[in-house]
């Protein structure tokens, strides 16, 4: 089985090489859907306040380079990681960092091929659920055999557990995230939705096919989901709570994406898609919420809280006729909206955790890692933590980042947002326990390599809803198993 996932990504590795290799690399700039504005204080990067750690101090051994692979967690992340780097490079000058920036669509892409090259970056941005597939690879490190437990105390087990699959934590968290739909509050009216009773109440999807038809122009689509490249898992498994479908793996660890809720979710995205309600075609993730910023879509996903901020932002650039705002843009009130949900299922809401993981590469000795914890340990903690939570408007996983965040105000947030932010917060259904590293890098290289591909198709109008659903069963049973796949209706 692992051999047969390993070729896979191998395979999808050589042709992506093949085709990097006649274009130019481009690093993407922040994703303007990535982070509102928040208020900051002036030189909040505090390098004063960073971590210490129990390994060996190296303010007198050799000279050490760091490896830094991250995508726009937020608007300003990436400048701010150069910042970081000096600040890091100030208190162990025998040590530096080197960050190279990556966009939402290309790094996981990225971060697989030089890994399976045996160039992994030291440190690299994931999410909980791609853990597993370096484990697999062998690239993956238990950070607690090499940096101490009291620095590992300073952050929130909730979200330590994340980080760690079968006992072992090979990273550290930089934030607990929900993640939804957002709209045009004032084109869900117009459409027929009592907004107020959706964010207390959640809604039928029956409800929410409705508004989508009555808001969808011909200019305007009813839905919008980020669903290029790599965002097709955001879509499938975002919207997949719709369908009941909270994890890859149920309670019973048998593979879910097998199951009758799988084609139900696949059936009503492709009716969307043939029925003009959303484009079927690919959307990237940079453009989804610019579409609803220029009028050309009412509800949008995936979407945060946070997209509050990026858009009274953007309202107050068209105010000020600054030049700032997004081209064609218009003013809009944002709406943070929970998923709705199918016939048989309960309501719930899908949470993520994504951290910063330390990573072993063909160069990396126990002296090396001994630096390497020391970075990481400081670019997830205290006022780097800070930064980045208040930013995307959460609270921080770890003591030292909330001992921080009064150095960051984010003011007049909406109070019925917060209040549909904080009730679908109560909803996330944590991963069942006991999925391996191997389960998890299984279900990984699955997404990644049969059904994202196949999910372009669908949108398109390519193959059908049961073409993919039969697809990704065929795919399912010969790596898990029949037995270990769900086939049946997954009942809450």
């Amino acid at each position: 089985m692992k051999k047969r996932i390993l070729a896979l990504a191998l395979a999808s590795v050589m042709v992506f090489a093949l085709t990097a290799c006649g274009n130019s690399d481009s690093n993407n700039a922040a994703d303007p859907t990535s982070a509102p504005a928040a208020t900051e204080a002036a030189g909040s990067a505090d390098a004063t306040a960073a971590p210490t750690d129990a390994a060996t101090d190296t303010s007198t051994a050799a000279e050490d380079v760091i490896t830094v692979m991250v995508p726009p967690v937020t608007s300003t992340y990436l400048d701010k990681m150069a910042v970081y780097a000096e600040q890091f490079h100030e208190m162990y000058p025998n040590l530096t960092l080197e960050i190279t920036a990556t966009s939402w669509d290309d790094h996981t892409e990225k971060l697989n091929t030089t890994a399976l090259a045996g160039q992994a970056p030291d440190i690299a941005e994931v999410s909980y659920a791609s853990i597993g597939t370096y484990v697999e690879m062998g690239v993956g490190i238990n950070i607690a055999d090499y940096m101490s437990a009291d620095r590992l105390a300073d952050y929130d087990q909730n979200a330590l557990d994340y980080m760690t699959l079968e006992g072992v934590t090979y990273g550290l968290p930089l934030y607990i995230t929900i993640q939804s739909i957002g709209a045009n509050k004032e084109m869900l009216t117009a459409a027929g939705v009592d907004v107020a009773s959706v964010q207390q109440n959640g809604w039928t999807y029956d409800e929410f096919l409705t508004a989508i038809s009555n808001g969808t122009t011909d200019d305007c689509y009813g839905f919008v989901f980020a669903s290029s490249a790599a965002t097709a898992a955001d879509y499938l498994n975002i919207f997949g709570i719709s369908a009941g479908l909270t994890n890859p793996f149920t309670s019973e660890l048998k593979y879910a994406y097998t199951s009758e809720n799988m084609l139900n979710l696949l059936t009503a995205i492709s009716d969307m898609a043939n029925s003009g309600y959303t484009p079927n075609y690919g959307v990237d993730a940079s453009q989804r919420m610019v579409m609803c910023e220029t009028g050309n879509a009412m509800i949008f996903g995936k979407a945060m809280p946070l997209f509050e901020g990026n858009i009274t932002k953007n309202n107050a650039a068209i105010a000020a006729a600054d030049g700032t705002a997004v081209e064609g843009s218009i003013n809009v009130e944002y709406a943070f909206l929970p998923i709705p949900t199918m016939d048989g299922v309960t309501e719930s809401c899908y949470g993520s955790v994504d951290g910063l993981v330390a990573l072993r590469n063909n160069d990396t000795t126990d002296e090396h890692l001994a630096n390497v914890m020391l970075a990481l340990d400081f670019l997830c903690s205290g006022d780097r933590a800070a930064a980045t939570d208040a930013e995307l408007y959460l609270d921080s996983v770890c003591e030292s980042g909330r001992e921080a965040m009064s150095a960051y105000v984010v003011e007049d947030r909406d109070a019925a947002n917060l209040a549909a932010a904080a009730r679908e917060i109560s909803l996330v259904v944590a991963p069942p326990t006991g999925i391996t590293a191997e389960m998890s890098s299984d279900a990984s290289t699955l997404m990644s390599e049969v059904i994202a591909p196949k999910f372009q198709a669908l949108l398109a109008g390519e193959c059908t809803a049961q073409e993919m659903y039969d697809t990704i069963c065929s795919e399912a049973f010969n790596v898990f198993g029949e037995e270990n796949c769900e086939t049946g209706f997954i009942a809450q």
